[in-house]
């Protein structure tokens, strides 16, 4: 496979909107200014309902079919439109195609829905390769809005660990193995540990 390529096709986030409609749950006027990290990095934690109004569409132009089925599975503040694999569009027969044959696939997600695409697509008990164009995203994500990114993690990080029973993933214990206990109890720096492995990343690339 080569190299997978994620074009974000429109990044509406307008923190500025998403912070006045906060206020106005407390009844509260405000929201003109953009917020701070620190308070942006706060409500993504939370996931209070407002980080909605944050839409991002993707595509990829290239994705094998059962990778594009990892996920469409995911429904909820999101929508997948894929290219179809009818025989009278294609010419081929559907008795002919695999799994592994190449479409295109463009999605939209909220934030909060990213946040949960992540969990379960970032995570090492998914399929190697999905994982593969689910870290694409997060990088592609990363380069219009690093806090939004900053929350893009498996569901280990932010849960405090590992939550697949049926594997025998290690990946949670190795990523914490050199942290101290109150470390591991606070979230958001259990999300700066996992950004920082993010960086080993990208420098290996």
């Amino acid at each position: 496979m080569k190299d997978i390529k994620t074009e974000i096709l429109e990044f509406n986030v307008n923190w500025s909107s998403i912070k006045r409609a906060c206020l106005r749950t407390i009844g509260k006027e405000g929201g003109q200014k953009e917020p701070t990290k620190e308070w942006k990095r706060k409500l993504l934690i939370c996931r209070h309902s407002p980080i909605r109004k944050g839409v991002i569409a993707w595509r990829w132009s290239e994705i094998p079919e059962f990778v594009m089925g990892h996920f469409v599975r995911h429904h909820v503040g999101c929508t997948p439109f894929v290219q179809t694999s009818r025989e009278d569009r294609t010419n081929v027969p559907r008795e002919e195609r695999r799994q592994t044959d190449l479409v295109s696939m463009e999605m939209d997600a909220n934030i909060e829905a990213l946040i949960g695409i992540s969990e379960k697509r970032l995570c090492t008990c998914a399929d190697p390769l999905t994982q593969a164009y689910a870290q694409s995203l997060r990088d592609a994500i990363e380069e219009h809005d690093e806090d939004i990114a900053w929350v893009m993690a498996p569901q280990c990080v932010r849960c405090g660990s590992c939550v697949e029973p049926f594997g025998n993933c290690k990946f949670y214990e190795k990523l914490m193995e050199h942290t101290t206990r109150e470390e591991q109890m606070d979230i958001a720096k259990r999300y700066d540990i996992y950004n920082g492995y993010q960086k080993v990343l990208k420098r290996r690339k």
